[in-house]
């Protein structure tokens, strides 16, 4: 699988997870690859974080280690999207 179409399925599992099975966010809007993984943008706290990460690891088969986990605070959901994509992500 390609790398655009694998981040776009990254992305959509990110904001599919964060809106309807953990309930941060009501809807996409405003929502771009520029907004902050945290504060004005998905909303995810410490622990929504280490959530969010273990999904991710379990859906795409990427590993990414507890010391690697609060760094990902600082991203934006493209740079997420991107950095998972980049630990080997399968679809």
């Amino acid at each position: 699988m390609d790398t655009p179409t694998l981040e776009g399925e990254i992305r959509e599992f990110v904001l599919a997870t964060v809106i309807d099975e953990m309930s941060l966010l009501t809807s996409r809007d405003g929502i771009t690859d520029e907004s902050p993984v945290t504060v004005e943008g998905l909303e995810l706290d410490s622990l929504s974080l280490i959530e969010l990460t273990l999904r991710l690891e379990s859906r795409f088969g990427v590993e990414i280690p507890d010391a690697d986990i609060e760094p990902l605070a600082s991203l934006n959901l493209g740079q997420l999207v991107a950095e998972v994509a980049r630990r080997g992500a399968k679809a």
